[in-house]
């Protein structure tokens, strides 16, 4: 049986850090019955020190992770150039798989192959934690090739990496390696567990401001409107074509509309996707998901009263699917951009209290969390990938357990 436990810390120190964090999750000294170690860290930490120091600290443990722009711990936000959080996991019933070289042409493939490694490293999967490289991929295609080998019916959740809003590289780690491309999977076969999901973003369409794909190839967008991708997407907001990703990726999403059904389930009209990359010559650009050409997207704007109402229905809503469980962990992925905006900053801890309280309470409740680019998230039925979303993850036992 799987048991869950977390720290966060923000020590400047690598290896102080990383004990900081053990210590939070275990108790002084603790550490040495962990199985598997999840690290999130902000880009400022030495990835090599850390590894070294989490082999120290837990030296049973499987070790993977990946970079952040900021983390979220059961002690609050951190989103400063040298901050970490961990989920430490003690028991048997665990299993990962890393591969590298993910690229959005060859997300489903790789996302397989991951997935079959998984498979066969423990028997009786029933929950999916994924990290990914953040830039150049195909979340929904990731989801297809782990469905490929799993069935649709195992739930998948998780996050990109990031990095601290640069969209420069992002960073995955297995034990002692460092991936810029790579695909982390950890499968949870303790049948006494089972994942509550929900997301929410909280923008809405910009009139007039709908656009047709009108060439594209996997993830890559090159014509909106039969004119060049970027310029054309970049001249609605009002800015030049040499405009970078990162510069705008707060107020660049693209909204595609979602059936009737989903749309209730979800809570928004659209799903959104994020621009997160741009061609060296600033003509086309890269989305995380496969976007086929005649497909409509519409520039969408964050509205702050929208996000905080709608993540006051997805608590409602949570709570009533725990029926007065108490959460064994909660994995939570969220966007940077939101929270209120106050002296040109969004501040984060308001809207992170609001989702955390009604989960724990003045209880103490193993949590982790990350600013990524983007989130991996099921709803209505199905294993989703979003952007913009605050995603939470609550893993509980079973009624029937």
């Amino acid at each position: 049986m799987l048991d869950f436990f977390s720290g966060s810390s923000s020590a400047v120190n690598t290896k102080s850090a990383v004990r900081e964090c053990v210590d939070n999750a275990f108790g002084a000294g603790g550490g040495s019955e962990c199985s598997l170690l999840i690290i999130h860290t902000t880009m400022g930490h030495n990835f090599a020190q850390m590894a070294a120091a989490a082999r120290e600290a837990c030296p049973e443990a499987e070790i993977v992770g990946c970079s952040a722009s900021g983390i979220i711990g059961r002690e609050g936000v951190n989103e400063a150039m040298r901050a970490m959080a961990m989920m430490a996991v003690t028991g048997d019933e665990v299993a990962v798989a890393v591969v590298d070289g993910l690229t959005g042409a060859n997300s489903a493939e790789l996302g397989e192959e991951t997935a079959r490694q998984l498979r066969q490293g423990q028997d009786g999967i029933n929950i999916i934690y994924v990290l990914t490289a953040g830039l150049d991929l195909a979340g929904d295609r990731v989801i297809e090739g782990i469905e490929r080998v799993f069935g649709p019916e195992v739930p998948i959740f998780g996050a990109t990496s990031a990095d601290h809003g640069k969209a420069k590289g992002t960073f995955q780690f297995h034990g002692d390696k460092v991936f810029e491309q790579g695909i982390v999977l950890v499968g949870f076969a303790d049948p006494s567990l089972e994942v509550i999901m929900g997301a929410h973003h909280g923008s809405v369409p910009l009139e007039g401001n709908t656009f047709e794909v009108t060439r594209s190839e996997d993830n890559r967008i090159f014509e909106l409107d039969g004119e060049p991708a970027w310029p054309r997407l970049m001249s609605r907001l009002g800015l030049p074509a040499e405009t970078e990703p990162a510069e705008v990726v707060p107020i660049s999403g693209l909204g595609i509309e979602l059936g009737p059904e989903d749309q209730k389930e979800y809570d928004n009209p659209q799903i959104l996707r994020v621009p997160i990359k741009v061609s060296d010559d600033h003509q086309s650009f890269y989305l995380p998901t496969t976007c086929p050409t005649g497909t409509r997207v519409v520039l969408m704007q964050r509205d702050e009263q929208y996000i905080f109402a709608g993540v006051d229905r997805l608590m409602d809503k949570m709570v009533g699917q725990l029926n007065g469980r108490r959460p064994l962990a909660v994995f939570h992925a969220d966007c940077m951009a939101r929270g209120r905006r106050m002296f040109n900053r969004v501040l984060k801890d308001e809207i992170i209290a609001k989702l955390q309280y009604p989960l724990s309470g003045d209880e103490v409740v193993p949590w982790l969390g990350i600013y990524g680019f983007s989130e991996y998230c099921r709803f209505g039925g199905k294993n989703q990938f979003h952007s913009y979303t605050s995603a939470l993850c609550p893993i509980v036992r079973r009624e029937d357990a």
